[in-house]
This record gives structure tokens, sequence and C-alpha cells, in this order.
């Protein structure tokens, strides 16, 4: 029987559980902005369908599949024969989400999702100033 690599043996597990934890994640809270360079139809679809599985409430996974099958996958028709790049960004929040498209001439299509977990520092009641441990830190 082979052994495990001893450098590598069980990388795996450890590495995707942050990955896994965020797209697993449930978004709540209202929307505060979109950002996109899709044209203002599919950038309204996109919105709609992801407006509506929040609403669902969805895995943030699960949101970003149902945009890029519902509402990116125009794309690939609008811009027949031609190059496209751009994105749209959902600003909840707590969660930011972007959903990236590159479609290129031959006709397919490439798409890519960020997600970022928004984490505010909060004043600390008992210590008087905000508890940032790199607040007061110089940069010397």
């Amino acid at each position: 029987m082979a052994q495990a690599c001893k450098a590598t043996g069980g990388a795996g597990l450890s590495h995707s559980r942050g990955y896994e934890d965020a797209v697993n994640a449930k978004i709540s809270g209202e929307l505060n902005e979109v950002e996109s360079t899709l044209p203002e139809n599919i950038k309204d679809r996109a919105l709609s369908v992801f407006k509506a599985a929040v609403s669902e409430k969805y895995s943030i996974i699960q949101a970003i599949e149902k945009v890029e099958k519902e509402a990116l996958g125009e794309i690939e028709t609008v811009f027949k024969g031609q190059r496209f790049k751009g994105f749209i960004k959902f600003d909840f929040d707590s969660w930011v989400v972007t959903i990236s498209v590159n479609k290129f001439g031959n006709g397919s299509a490439q798409f890519s999702a960020g997600v970022g977990q928004k984490k505010l520092v909060c004043p600390d009641p008992f210590m008087g100033r905000l508890s940032d441990p790199n607040m007061n830190r110089s940069l010397t």
C-alpha cells in the first residue's frame, strides 16, 4: 500500500474549510449597492434573480449558480461571436458577492465568483476606544 506524502497529506480538507463555510452561508441584511459593467437588461435580470434567491434563503453558492444559469447565460447569445468581459457586484450588510463573466469570440463563456465577508470593528465599551489592536501601532 502506498504511503501518503508527508508534506501534502491531509492538506485538502483544512484549506477548503473557510471556502466551504463562506459559500454555504446564507445572506441576510439589506442590499447596499450594486455595481456592474453588464448591459442594463442583463444587470436588472441578474439583480432580480439574486434578490429572489436571497429571499428564498438560498446559500451563497446556490444563489451564484442561479444567477449564472438564469441571467448571465444570456451573454452568450447577446454577444455571439464577440469578446466580452464584465462583472456584477452585490454589496450587502455583511457579505460582498462578485460574479465575473469572460466571454470569448469562439462562443464559450467563463464565469467566476468572489465571496467576502465584511468584518466590522466595533468600539469596546469597557476600553473606551476601538478594540482594533493595530489602531495605535506606529508605522516605523
